[in-house]
């Protein structure tokens, strides 16, 4: 599948994973992002700086009832760019499916 250059940083499985969780549920906690999709703190903390470099998602600190908390939410940009990368994803499905 031919993707275009921005999108290719999306492609990798566990950014996709995450891109595709953050696009479902807009602003997460790190924990709940770790613990759903089975990733290790440094997995995660390394592949969540690859996206937020890109503009895809954005890391605060939220203040909750236990203390703070880091949270990822999807920027605009992320949510353009993954609403691309799916139709260029079912594109390249809709080639390859057998007539």
């Amino acid at each position: 599948m031919d993707l275009p250059s921005d999108l290719t940083l999306i492609h990798q499985p566990t950014r996709l994973r995450i891109m595709g969780f953050l696009y479902r549920h807009r602003d997460v906690s790190y924990t709940r992002i770790r613990d759903l999709l089975e990733l290790t703190d440094g997995n995660l903390a390394s592949h969540a700086e690859n996206l937020e470099d890109a503009g895809y998602i954005e890391t605060r600190r939220a203040w909750t009832q236990s203390g703070f908390e880091t949270r990822y939410r999807i920027t605009q940009s992320g949510v353009s760019s993954f609403q691309t990368y799916l139709q260029e994803l079912r594109r390249f499905l809709d080639e390859v499916e057998p007539e």
